[in-house]
């Protein structure tokens, strides 16, 4: 069995501690240990935080390629108030987008989901209620909240999700023993617009260039926030990316036949 980044890491650990161990004493040896320790453990939150490390297993951050190709996605939803708007607006500039929502919003809003799939957007599972400690959970407690988003966005929508991003984007070990037990695959993402946060249009964006390349998958947010926010920054990532030469594509297209990294 080939070991993940992590586990390296475990084990390199208890190596460089079972040296310092043989080798110093006293104040010292503590120093050095607690010194490993924070490296570690530094090392270990990055991982947690940035599906990019790619430390506890696969994640789909981004596609290899040449073609001028990115995914749009969209997390937290369905949202009343704010992805009408935005599916009409996808539905006028002919984009299709991928979008990651939460088991119980579709249960509450289930002509929205099968709107989205309707208008030939890709639907995919963000866990069944999307807590702030969702990934935190016990190993079966999460595997019963990803099966649950999975049933219902499959009675409700007619599709069965084939990918999972964890909420907030935080990975661990358990996460991806769960997507493996329920047949998905973790989706990360090249660069996040941040636009939760109260800012306009152009610096949202600005984050998204910056990340900007063949092959990248382009994480934005339809639930939580106002639909005349969303749709002006929408439409202005839509603009840049046409100015730039890409094309928007749904993240199975663009993950089929190529190779992720």
């Amino acid at each position: 069995m080939r070991l993940t980044r992590y586990q390296w890491i475990i084990a390199a650990t208890l190596l460089a501690a079972v040296l310092i161990i043989m080798t110093c004493s006293g104040a010292l040896c503590l120093l050095w240990l607690s010194l490993l320790c924070s490296v570690s453990g530094l090392c270990v939150g990055l991982g947690v935080s940035f599906p990019q490390w790619q430390l506890f297993g696969k994640s789909l951050c981004r596609v290899q390629t040449e073609r001028k190709l990115v995914a749009l996605t969209f997390d937290d939803g369905p949202d009343p108030e704010s992805t009408p708007a935005l599916l009409d607006l996808l539905a006028r500039r002919n984009i299709r987008a991928t979008f990651f929502c939460v088991g119980e919003r579709v249960v509450s809003q289930p002509e929205l989901a099968r709107r989205i799939v309707a208008g030939g957007h890709a639907i995919e599972n963000h866990s069944h209620r999307h807590q702030f400690w969702t990934n935190l959970l016990a190993e079966e407690k999460l595997e019963a909240d990803l099966a649950q988003a999975q049933e219902e966005i499959r009675r409700v929508s007619g599709r069965t999700p084939a990918w999972f991003r964890p909420p907030m984007g935080l990975t661990n070990p358990r996460v991806f023993r769960v997507a493996r037990k329920l047949g998905l695959g973790i989706a990360g993402y090249t660069a996040r617009g941040l636009d939760r946060r109260a800012d306009g249009p152009e610096q949202i964006v600005a984050r998204l260039q910056r990340g900007l390349r063949p092959g990248a998958i382009l994480l934005l947010h339809d639930g939580g926030v106002p639909a005349a926010r969303l749709t002006a920054t929408v439409t202005a990532l839509m603009d840049m990316l046409q100015t730039e030469g890409y094309h928007c594509v749904r993240l199975d297209e663009l993950a089929n036949g190529e190779e992720n990294r």
